[in-house]
């Protein structure tokens, strides 16, 4: 074998040989942050409890009113059932909601916190204002700014919503007829109309399609 011809190709193969591709190495990525959101949960004496970050409301009540309130036999919101509202916080402290005016059975709600905990709703009577305010200001209900519908005539304030982290709607009934108005808790001041019925004797309601009379 020709000694020289094989020092050749060992020389080729080794010039046309590439060094390995550097291995990129990558830090694990941080753990994301789990998103906050109400979700209920069990309280020891509680009628009903929705808990938000390091604030939990705990609604007082009884499921016995809710026997006396259905009409044939067709059920009623759990809601109807409550008495009163309170906040309790991750350090034992508790701040009872005392509304400034008159909340009827039909006028309590579950749907305080906005979806990302950030907000939280409080109807001070059943004519209205709603409240707006910061999840971290419920222990004082500082900052609190009002919401109401505009009218010539008094409305019911009710069926409170919110369709994102500060976006609401909320429906105002009066004289047999009822209107839903949307809004921002940066802008509570400016409602826009969503919906708007007439005649409505049953109010109206959230269906498929969106705000519907209800039958």
């Amino acid at each position: 074998m020709n000694l020289r011809l094989v020092a050749l190709a060992l020389s080729s193969f080794a010039a046309c040989k590439k060094d390995p591709a550097p291995v990129e190495v990558r830090p694990a990525p941080a753990a994301v942050k789990a998103a906050v959101a109400p979700v209920e949960v069990e309280v020891a004496g509680a009628y009903h409890a929705v808990k938000c970050g390091d604030v939990t409301a705990v609604w007082s009540g009884s499921a016995d009113d809710l026997k006396e309130l259905a009409v044939e036999g067709r059920p009623v919101p759990k809601s109807y059932g409550v008495k009163s509202l309170s906040f309790v916080f991750a350090d034992g402290r508790q701040h009872p909601f005392t509304p400034s005016g008159e909340l009827m059975f039909s006028d309590w709600s579950f749907e305080v916190f906005s979806p990302d905990c950030s907000r939280a709703v409080l109807l001070q009577d059943r004519y209205g204002p709603f409240t707006v305010l910061s999840t971290r200001d419920l222990a004082t209900f500082s900052n609190a700014t009002p919401v109401k519908a505009e009218g010539e005539t008094a409305s019911v304030h009710g069926q409170w919503r919110w369709t994102g982290p500060s976006t609401f709607e909320f429906v105002a009934s009066c004289c047999g007829g009822a209107r839903v108005v949307s809004g921002d808790a940066s802008a509570p001041g400016k409602l826009a109309p969503v919906f708007e019925a007439a005649s409505a004797p049953s109010g109206v309601r959230r269906g498929q399609g969106g705000w519907e009379v209800a039958k």
